[in-house]
C-alpha cells in the first residue's frame, strides 16, 4: 500500500505534524492504450490513407493528423475524423518528397489519447503511378528473354532517373503465355527505361504488363501498366524426336526395306517451327550408305520414310532443324537380318475402355532385364494398307491407353515388343479387338458348286474383315423349295 508524505507546519514556537487520510492513492482503472499507425499510402500531389489498431476499445472515434514540415516554412498539418480505422487525408499539390509526421488520436468520452508521430518522408510509403509500356521485343542470341522498354509520366513520378539507374525501384513483371489463363509474377531489376527479362520459353507469345514501388516493401504497388504482346525468338531443339522402325520385308540377299518412323517435337521441346528432317544411316564399320530411298529433303510435315539396308549391323540417326539450329541426334540401331531376337513379352491383354480407346498391359518377359517397350497397332484390312500407328515406353512402363486411330467396329492388330539396350528389339506378341462390335455391313457371295436331283453343292466368299464389323462367329444357311416355307441352318 502507498502513503502520501506527511506535511509539515510551523505555527509560532511550535511544531505540528498533520497526517493524510488513511487510504491508498494507486487507481485500479487500467491505463488506457493509445492507436497503432499500421502504415499509410501516399497519392502523389494528392492525398494520404492511413491505417491504424485500434488502441482503447471504448474509443467513439479517432482523428488522423498528418504534419508536412517544410525547411525553413511553418509546418502545416492535414486532419481528417473517422468511426472507422482507415481514413484519408487531403493533402492538395504537397509534394510526398517532404517529410511527414503522422499522429493518430482517439477520442473516448472526454479523453484524448495520442499515438506517438511517426516522422518519414512521404515517398517512403508513396504509391507510383502506373508505368507505361512501350514496346516488348524479342532479345537478339538470346531465346529466353524479352526486351521490355517503359516510361513514366515526369510530372507524376516522383522518383528521378538517377534514382532509376541507382536502384531505387523495386520491379514485378506479370506475364501470361497469349490464349492461355495461368498468371505469373517475378522479380525483374530496373535501372533504366529498357529492362532484360529472362524468364520465358522460346518461340512463346506472352502478354506482359510492369509494376514499380519506391525501395523495398514500406512502399506500396503501384498499379499494373497496360499490358503489350511480345514473342520470344527460336532455339533449336532441346530434345530428339522419338524414333521408330518397321521391317517391311526381306530379300534373299538379307537386304531390308525399312520404314522409319518418328513422332513430332511438342512445340515446349521443338522451341520453334520445325523446318525439315535429317536421316543418315550407316554399317556397323561405319560406312554411310547413300541409297537414301524416300528418306530425303524431309519435310516438316513428314513423318515416315522408307529404305533398303543391307544385311549385317546398321545404325540410323535422326535429327530436326529449326531456324535457330538441330536438335541432337535420336539413334536407331537394328540388329543383323540373320539374329536372332531375343523373347517376347511374357502376356499381353486388351480390353476397350469405350468406342474410341483401347487398355493394353502386358507383363515383362522373365529373368531378362528390358530397356523400353513398343506399343504398336494398325487396322486390320485386307490391303494390309493401314497406318502404323506406335508409342515408345520406359522399361517401368507395362500398360498403355490407346485413342489414336481408334474407332468402333474396327478390327485393330495390337502388339507389344520388348527393347533390350539400344540395339535389340524382342519378338512381338499380338492380339487382335474391337472396341464395340456390329452386325456385318455385307454378306457373302454365294455361289452353286454343283448339285444332283436330291442335293446342293454351295460355296462363298469370305466377306471382307472391313465389313465384319466385329468377329465372325458363324454361317447361317437360308433355303427354301417350291411349295414350302424357308427354312434355315
Amino acid at each position: 500500500m502507498e502513503w502520501s508524505p506527511a506535511v509539515v507546519c510551523l505555527i509560532g514556537a511550535g511544531l505540528f505534524l498533520v497526517l493524510p487520510p488513511a487510504f491508498s492513492t494507486t487507481t485500479t482503472e487500467p491505463f488506457p492504450r493509445w492507436p497503432r499507425l499500421i502504415g499509410c499510402e501516399f497519392m502523389y500531389r494528392g492525398n494520404v490513407t492511413c491505417s491504424w489498431e485500434p488502441g482503447d476499445a471504448a474509443a467513439t472515434s479517432y482523428t488522423l493528423q498528418v504534419t508536412k514540415t517544410p525547411r525553413n516554412v511553418s509546418p502545416k498539418t492535414f486532419t481528417c475524423t473517422t468511426p472507422e480505422t482507415s481514413c484519408t487525408a487531403v493533402l492538395g499539390s504537397s509534394t510526398v518528397r517532404m517529410t511527414f509526421c503522422i499522429t493518430v488520436t482517439a477520442h473516448s468520452g472526454g479523453r484524448n489519447i495520442s499515438s506517438r508521430p511517426r516522422c518519414q518522408p512521404g515517398r517512403k510509403e508513396v504509391i507510383l503511378p502506373p508505368a507505361i509500356l512501350t514496346s516488348v521485343k524479342p532479345a537478339r542470341g538470346s531465346s529466353h528473354c524479352l526486351n521490355v522498354s517503359w516510361r513514366r509520366e515526369l510530372s507524376a513520378f516522383p522518383v528521378s532517373d538517377s534514382e532509376i539507374k541507382d536502384g531505387e525501384l523495386n520491379s514485378q513483371i506479370e506475364f501470361t503465355v497469349q490464349g492461355q489463363l495461368d498468371v505469373q509474377v517475378g522479380n525483374v531489376t530496373v535501372t533504366g527505361y529498357s529492362v532484360l527479362v529472362c524468364l520465358f520459353r522460346p518461340d512463346t507469345s506472352y502478354i506482359l504488363r510492369l509494376r514499380h514501388r519506391y525501395q523495398g516493401p514500406a512502399s506500396p504497388w503501384s498499379p499494373w501498366s497496360n499490358a503489350l504482346q511480345g514473342r520470344t525468338g527460336e532455339d533449336a531443339p532441346s530434345a530428339a524426336p522419338a524414333f521408330w522402325r518397321q521391317v517391311k520385308q526381306t530379300n534373299r540377299d538379307g537386304w531390308r526395306l525399312i520404314s522409319l518412323l518418328w513422332k513430332p517435337l511438342p512445340h515446349f521441346l521443338a522451341n520453334g517451327r520445325v523446318l525439315f528432317y535429317n536421316v543418315t544411316c550407316q554399317t556397323d564399320g561405319g560406312q554411310v550408305l547413300s541409297n537414301h530411298g524416300s528418306c530425303r529433303d524431309l519435310q516438316h510435315s513428314t513423318t515416315s520414310c522408307s529404305l533398303l539396308l543391307p544385311a549385317g549391323r546398321c545404325s540410323c540417326a535422326l535429327t530436326a532443324s529449326t531456324s535457330a539450329g538441330t536438335s541432337p541426334p535420336a539413334r536407331m540401331l537394328l540388329p543383323g537380318a540373320s539374329e536372332k531376337e531375343p523373347p517376347s513379352p511374357g502376356q499381353i491383354a486388351a480390353r476397350p475402355l469405350d468406342d474410341s480407346s483401347i487398355e493394353v498391359s502386358w507383363t515383362a518377359p522373365v529373368k531378362q532385364p528390358v530397356s523400353g517397350f513398343v506399343v504398336e497397332w494398325f487396322a486390320v484390312t485386307e490391303g494390309n494398307s493401314s497406318v502404323l500407328h506406335w508409342e515408345k515406353l520406359n522399361g517401368s512402363h507395362t500398360a498403355l491407353v490407346i485413342t489414336e486411330g481408334v474407332k468402333p467396329m474396327e478390327r485393330y492388330a495390337v502388339s507389344v515388343k520388348a527393347l533390350y539396350g539400344e540395339r535389340d528389339v524382342g519378338k512381338n506378341r499380338t492380339l487382335q479387338i474391337y472396341t464395340r462390335q456390329g452386325t456385318p455391313s455385307a454378306g457373302p457371295d454365294v455361289k452353286v458348286q454343283w448339285f444332283t436331283s436330291g442335293t446342293v453343292e454351295l460355296g462363298w466368299s469370305s466377306v471382307p474383315v472391313e465389313r465384319l464389323r466385329g468377329f465372325l462367329r458363324n454361317y447361317t444357311l437360308c433355303y427354301a423349295t417350291r411349295n414350302q416355307a424357308a427354312r434355315s441352318e
